[in-house]
């Protein structure tokens, strides 16, 4: 295990992680608290899903302007930020509800700004990893962070479930406003990158050098922040993400799976929890169970470098039909952790082989570009699918909708599996070994 656990030497890579692993505990606080502070002040299933859709529209609005940015500035600048903008959003939500003057409008309306400040943090952290990290160690990192994030996931999840039904939902977005301060304090303690060349893969094409204090990002020594167009930036983003059909491919089943199957779950849980099961512990504990699967998953993903990794990650997309039948079915608890722990493990899987392909395959200088084409391909329809589940369930009924969700994840792995690219092989090493990092 020790060579597994590598990357964590590299003192840079650390700070990273443990900034965030405190960042997505405080993170769960919020997914867990956040529909039942709607319930708490009297709203509806329609409400829970108008107050998620909040903070996701922005998100799809501005999150190609984040990447584009992202790629220009000091990634760290952007992310520090965000995670200002973000502690003070949450902060203000938890006092509302604590002092019990909370309406749904006004969570809403923190909510846009958290998908403000989260558009321009997600593509700038996805560029920064191979900044800070050693390139033949890139997976392991990537790994890494989703096994750290798996295990914040389900201790945040079991803590939030806990701590709502005991002094309500306030508390732990308050939580989760304070661990963003977390995350800024480690991002402050960041040096400049030693890692400035593709990680083992595509060569960036005269991209930017960059670094983390703060200097201009330049080409061959001349300042580019206000250089080209930024749409110009944007269509030059767009033909590299074009470019890799396995790519778009896996991002438009993704966007399928969140309008049709994260929409539905993620407002009809937390009802189906509250009516036939136990409420938000029930809700923190099937959080808590998926986290646990995405540990294990996350484990084996630090040493298995499968030659065809988008095979593996699309046909385990088809899992996620599971609990949503047993919600469905409203099932026995247990059967629904179970079926929660199995889809974890193709989560803990997906993230540490989707974020190292792309990393691998793509120019460094278009990473954050193109992690925004991701964000925003995958969560263009998201909004739609949480604003329509509460109506569309009130329409045709509950279960009527889960099981159509069910049938859709199927869909959605054979969609993606009939393409060739996703089927082939793809980098999960460095092309070849590079020179040992600089010395400090």
């Amino acid at each position: 295990m020790g060579d597994s656990l590598a990357a964590l030497g590299e003192p840079e890579f650390r700070k990273l992680f443990i900034g965030q692993a405190t960042s997505v505990v405080g993170s769960m606080f919020r997914v867990v608290a956040l529909p039942f502070a709607v319930l708490a002040i009297g709203g509806t299933a329609t409400d829970i899903g108008i107050v998620e859709a909040a903070g996701l529209i922005p998100l799809v609005v501005l999150v190609l302007l984040g990447g584009v940015w992202a790629d220009r500035l000091p990634r760290r600048t952007v992310m520090l930020a965000a995670d200002a903008g973000r502690t003070v959003l949450q902060l203000a939500a938890a006092a509302l509800l604590v002092a019990g003057v909370a309406q749904v409008w006004q969570l809403a309306a923190l909510q846009v700004g958290m998908g403000v400040c989260e558009a321009f943090f997600g593509p700038a952290y996805t560029g920064l990893v191979p900044e800070v990290v050693s390139p033949p160690r890139l997976q392991q990192a990537n790994a890494l962070q989703g096994l750290v994030s798996s295990g914040s996931i389900t201790l945040g999840a079991f803590l939030a479930g806990m701590l709502v039904a005991a002094v309500g939902p306030g508390w732990a977005i308050g939580i989760d406003g304070l661990s963003y301060l977390a995350s800024a304090w480690f991002l402050l303690r960041l040096r400049p990158p030693a890692f400035l060349g593709r990680p083992g893969g595509k060569a960036a094409q005269a991209g930017p050098a960059r670094g983390l204090a703060g200097e201009e990002p330049t080409v061959d020594g001349v300042a580019t922040a206000g250089g080209r167009a930024f749409f110009r930036d944007l269509a030059d983003g767009w033909r590299e993400f074009t470019s890799h059909t396995w790519i778009w491919v896996m991002v438009a089943g993704a966007a399928l799976f969140l309008f049709a199957i994260q929409g539905p779950i993620q407002v009809l849980g937390p009802i189906v929890a509250r009516d036939v099961y136990d409420g938000a512990r029930t809700w923190g504990l099937t959080s808590a169970a998926m986290g646990l699967g995405q540990i294990a998953g996350g484990l084996l993903s630090l040493r298995w470098r499968p030659r065809r990794p988008m095979l593996v990650i699309a046909a385990g997309m088809s899992l996620t039909a599971l609990p949503v039948a047993l919600l469905a079915l409203e099932a026995p608890v247990w059967m629904l952790y179970v079926a929660m722990a199995t889809v974890g493990v193709e989560w803990g899987l997906y993230d540490p082989f989707w974020l190292t392909c792309m990393q691998r395959e793509v120019a460094a200088d278009m990473i954050s570009r193109v992690s925004a084409y991701d964000y925003f391909g995958v969560l263009a329809f998201y909004p739609a699918g949480l604003a329509l589940a509460g109506p569309l369930a009130d329409a045709f009924g509950r279960s009527t909708l889960l099981w159509v969700s069910a049938g859709v994840a199927i869909l959605v792995t054979v969609f993606q599996l009939a393409w060739r690219d996703v089927r082939a092989p793809h980098a999960m090493r460095p092309a070849a070994e590079p020179a040992a990092p600089p010395a400090a």
